[in-house]
């Protein structure tokens, strides 16, 4: 404690440039604890994903391979019937659910007499919400007599609930939905909010902010004379564990549609992918990262430097009256220390207020979308870079002790 309270001294002695070295250092932390808090939460979000659905999730698809001429082929698509995916689902022993997800981008939503655009409109069926485990915190999901007969009702997520009705229940609200036609509207009621999507299964599904029944915009004078086809192009399957291959070699028996192949893309291969980019993306930054750290050290050899040349006459004194090297050594270490230790205090400050803004511009820059659950600031981030600047800290205040350490008394005395 005596010690501490002598390095306060010392640094309101020189407040300018104990102020100085401690921003410095709070810089090299702030960088560290952003990239750290990235990458961690990036790895947590994926381990929370393969621990609630493993690699059971798939997005299935009907494509078969043409020549064009003799030396080009090409890979053709088909949808798949609404007859097709019940057969499936049926037959196969190891499908635990089938369900579609008809992303309708971007629509104009009415509410209150006042236009809005909204982002992540997307078409489902009924048991999609099953299958993603969406978490309704309002309400309830839709039926599945709301998907077939296509009631007009939607989901709205807890986002779009606060923009449209800030201060009160969005369920039993109606809203002016834009239907397939740009120049007609539809009221829609709101039976439901829910929880946005983990991350990572935005990534997979794309954004999803408000959710309403297949086929349900389309109910429209134009439209009922020329019914909505029972074709789905976008439809995943979700198998029971551990049985996702096994669900595939079903699709492909049961389906048999000419030579069309039954393909998949599964959830895990996309979190595996998305792991690797954002580990490239920590493994590039995360090096600019470390020079800054190191950089930002330098800081505390140069003060220590300077702070042993000023306090030449006090360290000659101090062994002139029997102190020892080792005492020393721990006298200008502790000062280092608790320059580092003020800097890291100020660096995890800063990153914690800063780091959902930069995180979530550098994932949307990176992967074309927000994600800011991946920019709340992780504990453990916190602890590295701190450790990290203590130990720099340490690293870097070791020269200068061990200098101050080695005066000769005599000298120190007579250079004093």
């Amino acid at each position: 404690m005596n010690s501490f309270v002598f390095t306060i001294r010392l640094i309101k002695k020189r407040p300018l440039r104990s102020l100085l070295t401690i921003l410095q250092i709070a810089l090299g932390v702030w960088i560290v604890a952003t990239i750290l808090t990235m990458n961690l939460q990036a790895q947590d979000s994926i381990n929370a994903v393969f621990n609630r659905f493993g690699e059971n999730i798939m997005r299935i698809s009907l494509q078969r391979e043409i020549f064009v001429d003799d030396n080009v082929r090409s890979i053709e698509g088909t949808s798949l019937s609404k007859e097709e995916l019940m057969r499936l689902e049926q037959e196969s022993n190891h499908v635990e659910s089938i369900f579609t997800v008809e992303p309708a981008w971007n629509a104009r939503v009415r509410a209150h007499g006042i236009l809005y655009e909204v982002r992540g409109l997307t078409e489902v069926s009924a048991n999609t919400i099953s299958a993603l485990e969406l978490n309704i915190l309002d309400g309830h999901a839709f039926t599945v007599q709301d998907h077939e007969r296509k009631n007009q009702v939607a989901l709205i997520s807890t986002e779009v609930s606060k923009q449209l009705f800030p201060n009160d229940s969005a369920v039993g609200k109606t809203i002016e939905l834009e239907s397939l036609y740009r120049d007609e509207y539809l009221t829609f009621e709101i039976i439901g909010v829910f929880e946005p999507l983990d991350p990572l299964l935005q990534v997979f599904f794309q954004e999803m902010t408000m959710l309403i029944p297949q086929g349900s915009r389309a109910r429209t004078a134009e439209m009922e004379a020329f019914p909505v086809s029972s074709y789905y192009g976008n439809v995943y399957l979700k198998s029971v564990p551990g049985a996702a291959h096994e669900a595939i070699a079903d699709a492909q028996l049961i389906l048999n549609r000419d030579d069309y192949t039954v393909s998949a893309e599964y959830l895990g291969d996309m979190g595996r992918m998305f792991s690797q980019a954002i580990m490239r993306m920590f493994m590039i930054l995360g090096a600019f990262a470390f020079i800054a750290i190191i950089i930002s050290s330098l800081g505390i050899l140069s003060i220590m430097m300077v702070n042993v040349v000023e306090r030449t006459r006090e360290v000659g004194l101090r062994k002139a009256l029997g102190a020892s090297k080792l005492s020393i050594v721990v006298q200008v270490l502790y000062e280092s220390l608790v320059f580092a230790l003020f800097g890291a205090i100020v660096g995890v400050v800063g990153a914690v207020l800063s780091n959902r803004y930069i995180i979530d511009g550098l994932l949307k820059d990176f992967f074309y979308q927000s994600m800011p659950n991946l920019g709340q600031f992780h504990p453990l981030a916190a602890a590295y870079s701190g450790a990290l600047a203590l130990i720099l800290g340490a690293l870097f205040g070791l020269y200068p002790a061990i200098s101050a350490a080695k005066l000769p008394v005599v000298d120190a005395l007579r250079d004093a």
